[in-house]
């Protein structure tokens, strides 16, 4: 089961909406908010006894499998893990306690890793040395994103805040100034793209 997260960068949350209700995390996931027509209807936090997550996430696909998928966790002890790993050895992510896409790990949100780690956007410009990672939005809105550096970890935050860095500032969208100055500085041909 797939969801699909927003990330309202400004108010510092992230979303996702099925039908009248929103669920809402303004760290990451650890702690998830029901909202039902605008009103607060349940608080499901990441350590509670038998984690509500889990609950509302089989509800979800109970309910709404012909949208998200079924919502299938692979529940494993370390060894069972370890023998799952050997017996993929195709498969270099996380162990996925949360289910597979397309053979992609998904997370604890339910989000895919392929958009998490930002590949529904192409990348227009890469230099880590600079700390400068630009994406645009091709097939979607048009626009290009500036990735913003973490220093804790070496490299560019993912594209959403998770539980790990629940501070990810996320994308940052360009203006049209800097996305023209961009392009004309570091002589990228967007036709090739």
């Amino acid at each position: 089961m797939k969801l699909d997260w927003t990330h309202n960068q400004a108010e510092g949350f992230i979303y996702c909406e099925i039908d009248n209700i929103t669920y809402k995390s303004y760290n990451g996931g650890d702690n998830i908010l029901k909202i039902i027509d605008g009103n607060e209807v349940s608080n499901m936090g990441k350590y509670d006894h038998d984690d509500p997550w889990e609950v509302e996430k089989q509800w979800i696909s109970d309910n709404y499998s012909d949208r998200f998928g079924i919502y299938e966790p692979f529940m494993a002890g370390p060894q069972l893990m370890e023998q799952w790993h050997n017996d993929h050895p195709e498969y270099t992510e996380a162990f996925p306690a949360y289910g597979l896409l397309e053979g992609r790990y998904l997370d604890r949100l339910q989000r895919d890793s392929h958009v998490q780690v930002g590949k529904d956007m192409i990348t227009v410009l890469y230099d880590p040395a600079e700390k400068l990672h630009i994406e645009w939005d091709k097939h979607g809105t048009d626009k290009f994103y500036r990735r913003e550096w973490c220093e804790e970890n070496n490299s560019f935050y993912n594209v959403q805040p998770c539980c790990v860095f629940p501070n990810n500032p996320g994308r940052t969208e360009l203006s049209d100034e800097v996305k023209t100055s961009m392009i004309e500085e570091n002589k990228l041909d967007l036709s090739i793209i």
